[in-house]
């Protein structure tokens, strides 16, 4: 038996404290502004879509650290398969017998998307035990918590991480509950990252926090692409703007802009970077992931999908994003 530590991805950085306990940094944190961006950094701290894998035979795996009481749970992976979900609130240790079908088969575990969360032990105890490390188009999703996911009910079950399970590609989730403010911040982090196809969903944030007027929004939004463009300029790039959210579409904000307005203005800006010459940047209509119908039924509170309107998302968006890095 060879025990043998995770060896993780879908993070920009681990902060290792002085115990041995890690956090998961998305964000490059010599970019925060605090205080300003200190709810911006918790949420950056949240391990959405961070995992490790293994190749192995059947064995034990271990599984330590502490979590917030909101924190979302460990899953488990064999070959694909959801094999175990683990809590990961409060102080805990899970030790589990992973049965797996053959020698060489995979097993990953993936972090808790949501939540203040510290590990402090990740191991696996199998014969011929080796780290696996990813393969496949590197792909990061940029979004407000429609892309962050807390209301799944697994770390993959988030939208990106089934849409990344799917087509075979490498997840980085930058889902950034409340925070998808376009922050400088979050472009050069994008800008930093090695990447294949990129993707940001951005609107809804801005519409609730009355972050942007008219005069301010289209601005930020070209900042922001025009940035990751610089960094990646021949990454396809799609732009999804926001998903329905029926009392929120006519409702002026703060600002006097509808949820209406922001997405017409992100499809606008979109249009003359396109114009301007940018032909592997492409836009869609979030409006159009999920129905009238479907948003009454699979947004709970008006404004996140529950765990099968995830599942939809993914459905309908994972192939429109597989044509866009094709």
């Amino acid at each position: 038996m060879v025990l043998v530590p995770a060896q993780w991805s879908g993070m920009f950085s681990v902060d290792t404290e002085h115990d041995g306990g890690q956090r998961f940094l998305r964000l490059d944190p010599s970019g925060f502004l605090p205080p300003s961006t200190d709810g911006l950094a918790n949420r950056a701290a949240m391990a959405a879509g961070v995992r490790a894998g293994w190749r192995t035979g059947s064995g034990a795996l271990v599984l330590e650290g502490e979590g917030a009481a909101d924190a979302a749970a460990y899953d488990v992976l064999v070959d694909g398969a959801l094999a175990h979900r683990l809590p990961a609130a409060g102080s805990h240790r899970h030790l589990v017998r992973v049965d797996v079908p053959s020698a060489g088969s995979l097993v990953e575990v993936w972090l808790p998307h949501f939540g203040d969360f510290r590990l402090k032990t990740a191991t696996f105890d199998g014969d011929g035990t080796a780290p696996s490390a990813p393969s496949g188009p590197r792909w990061l999703a940029y979004g407000s918590s429609i892309t962050h996911c807390q209301q799944a009910d697994g770390p993959t079950e988030t939208w990106p991480a089934l849409v990344a399970r799917s087509n075979g590609w490498q997840l980085r989730n930058l889902g950034l509950a409340g925070e998808c403010q376009l922050d400088p911040v979050a472009a050069d982090t994008i800008a930093l990252t090695p990447l294949d196809i990129i993707s940001l969903c951005v609107g809804i944030n801005s519409y609730n926090a009355s972050a942007y007027s008219e005069r301010t929004y289209a601005g930020a939004v070209f900042s922001f692409i025009s940035t990751v463009r610089r960094a990646h300029p021949q990454v396809p790039i799609v732009v999804i703007t926001p998903v329905l959210s029926p009392p929120r579409e006519n409702k002026p904000n703060n600002v006097g802009w509808t949820l209406v307005d922001y997405r017409a203005a992100t499809v606008d800006v979109v249009a003359e970077l396109c114009r301007r010459g940018d032909t592997r940047l492409h836009c869609v209509d979030g409006a159009s992931v999920l129905t009238a119908q479907e948003a009454i039924d699979r947004l709970p509170d008006t404004l996140h999908p529950d765990n099968a309107g995830y599942a939809l998302m993914a459905k309908r968006l994972a192939p429109q994003l597989a044509a866009a890095l094709t």
